[in-house]
């Protein structure tokens, strides 16, 4: 077998010190979402609960506030809320089936041993490591466990494998982009099975094909799959959104009912996991804005992992989403309580803010210094019953009473809406203090109580209990 590749894994750079001082200094650089010590970071990949702690693993680029050399990152926390940053977990081995790079994947717990599953490149296929369930050095199997996709469908982006225990067998689904299927051309989530979590078959498409306009890879990304309450719920990202599709599973079938995005704005590439409550949680990356490539390589650091979202089915039959409750430990200081016509300020972009009010008329929230920093806006009577924070926008429907959980942490804004929508902007305005809470419209007569968020980190560095 191909050894481990720990040398190369542990040893990726340490913070040089001008680096780490033009990090710490950062404002823009979030304090209380988990975050790359330093590079590139994007996809969530495998986060899952054992023994007392959380590991979550991610797409990581250590050379480069850009795409490219990825590794997996590693991350454990004990409260979903506090993170400590390991040494890198998988790093692209030279002459081995992923040496251009380790991909989205998944972690499954098999007895006393964790198995992780990734995409290597190029081409694609589908690679496996395990390790004990520290999850610190892993070995890797020499030669991929799915090293071509299936025959007559012409397919490419082959990717991103998930896999959980169905009964006496493993199942993986991956996702894809068909050229040529019975139902044609477009995206779609493939379904393999195994005895043993070496030897796989290929089954049938499971969902799809999709096809969407705009030019874009019509691949299905970061496939989740798994069972919400009384129903199945399929994850996947398609385009630049996550969708949720609710519906049935038996027999190798999935039989659907709805289909939703699950987060709006910038939110892609989310996995799932259940908590040590059994709760179902999803993650997704949050990318910065097109445009600020140059910038991001300037300050060192480009991407941030989301906060953990509880999902559930509404009444509806879609899937909803809420704030995990751990993340209420980091509340500080009120700095405004009342009518939202008082305002109310913090000496920088960092705050929960929490509004009620009634749905039945257009309103406006500004958070800022010198400028803007968070500009939302609400009108109920615009085409799709639109909330728009900083250009991105969600659908929030008309209601007598509404309530917004609004997390701004420097760059990175999240916005939880009781409905059970979730939005998730960037600011890139000044972040020199003090902001002030402004309110217009219907917000005027809202209750609002605006609090600071402790930060997890003492330097914007590390992120550590």
């Amino acid at each position: 077998m191909l050894p481990w590749v720990g040398a190369r894994a542990a040893t990726a750079r340490p913070v040089r010190l001008p680096q780490a001082l033009v990090l710490a200094a950062d404002p823009l650089r979030p304090q209380y979402h988990l975050i790359a010590p330093y590079g590139w970071m994007n996809d969530p990949c495998g986060p899952v609960w054992v023994r007392g702690r959380y590991h979550m693993f991610y797409q990581w680029g250590p050379d480069k506030a850009a795409f490219g050399d990825i590794h997996w990152g590693h991350a454990v926390s004990t409260d979903l809320v506090h993170w400590r940053n390991l040494p890198a977990a998988l790093a692209p081995q030279p002459g081995g089936p992923d040496a251009q790079g380790v991909f989205s994947g998944c972690v499954v717990i098999d007895g006393a041993r964790a198995v992780a599953f990734y995409t290597g490149i190029e081409p694609s296929v589908q690679c496996m490591a395990t390790s004990d369930l520290d999850m610190m050095h892993w070995t890797r199997r020499p030669e991929p466990v799915i090293a071509t996709p299936p025959e007559g469908l012409q397919v490419e982006g082959f990717r991103d494998p998930m896999v959980w225990k169905d009964g006496a067998r493993w199942c993986m689904v991956l996702g894809a982009n068909v050229h040529a299927s019975p139902a044609g051309p477009g995206g779609v989530v493939l379904l393999y099975d195994s005895p043993d979590l070496l030897t796989w078959t290929y089954r049938r498409v499971l969902y799809g094909p999709t096809h969407i306009a705009g030019g874009y890879d019509d691949a299905m990304e970061c496939p989740d799959f798994f069972a919400l309450e009384s129903s199945q719920v399929l994850v996947y990202s398609l385009g630049d959104t996550v969708y949720a599709a609710v519906g049935t599973f038996g027999q190798d079938r999935f039989h659907v009912r709805h289909v939703a995005p699950l987060g709006y704005g910038s939110f892609y590439a989310a996995r799932t996991m259940l908590d040590a409550d059994g709760r179902r949680v999803v993650w997704g990356w949050i990318p910065e804005k097109p445009g600020r490539a140059k910038a991001a390589m300037q300050a060192g650091w480009n991407g941030v992992m989301s906060l953990p979202r509880v999902m559930t089915i509404g009444a509806d039959g879609l899937v909803r989403v809420a704030l995990h409750p751990a993340i209420a430990m980091l509340e500080g200081p009120v700095f405004m309580q009342g009518i939202g016509r008082e305002t109310g300020h913090t000496d920088g972009p960092n705050a929960r803010i929490r509004v009620s009010f009634s749905g039945q008329a257009p309103g406006r929230i500004i958070f800022g210094g010198r400028d803007a920093f968070l500009d939302l806006d609400y009108d109920p009577y615009r085409p799709g019953r639109e909330l728009i924070a900083n250009g991105d926008a969600a659908p929030l429907p008309l209601a007598d009473h509404s309530t917004l959980d609004i997390l701004v942490d420097a760059s990175v804004i999240e916005i939880f809406a009781s409905s059970g929508i979730g939005l998730s902007t960037r600011a890139y305005g000044d972040p020199a203090g003090p902001f002030v809470l402004k309110t217009q419209g219907t917000f005027e007569s809202a209750s609002i109580q605006a609090r600071r968020m402790a930060p997890i980190s003492p330097d914007r560095l590390t992120a550590e209990p």
